[in-house]
């Protein structure tokens, strides 16, 4: 799959989050479960790439969906698991950027915030990736998709 944006599902809280030095990676990691030793030691050597960033990101509270559509779009295979990482800092302006979650099992998400220490989660927010598919007829990355009535 060529991922060419991604959507979370925000709650609303009110006020647009504003989030300064805004950086979106987008890499491989071969275990489905995260480490918390470091960030960049949960991806597979050479698979963590810049996909997006900016100065100042600002966060409508419409759409309920806000899209952001990647600088560099980023194939992923299939196969291993993917890694979304997701940095920003608010040296002057207070935000918030909460979305709807949903609990995806031990150790699935980690973050660093305002302390120097790395914690683990078991929630991930609820977001779709989009792009061109290019793929067979089988299960893709564990997902399994229902459509009709």
């Amino acid at each position: 799959m060529q991922i060419n944006s991604i959507k979370w599902h925000k709650v609303s809280t009110g006020s647009n989050a504003i989030c300064e030095n805004f950086s979106l990676y987008l890499g491989l990691c071969a275990s489905d479960q995260l480490s918390n030793n470091s960030f960049d030691g949960n991806y597979i050597s050479g698979t963590k790439t810049l996909v997006y960033s900016t100065n100042v990101l600002t966060v409508n509270q419409t759409p309920e969906w806000p899209e952001i559509i990647l600088e560099n779009s980023y194939w992923y295979n299939g196969t291993d698991n993917l890694i979304i990482e997701v940095q920003w800092e608010n040296t002057s302006i207070s935000n918030t950027y909460y979305c709807h979650e949903w609990v995806a099992g031990s150790n699935r998400c980690i973050y660093k915030q305002g302390s120097p220490n790395i914690v683990y989660d078991s929630v991930l927010p609820q977001m779709v990736l989009s792009g061109v598919f290019s793929l067979e007829n089988s299960t893709f990355a564990s997902i399994k998709v229902e459509l009709g009535l």
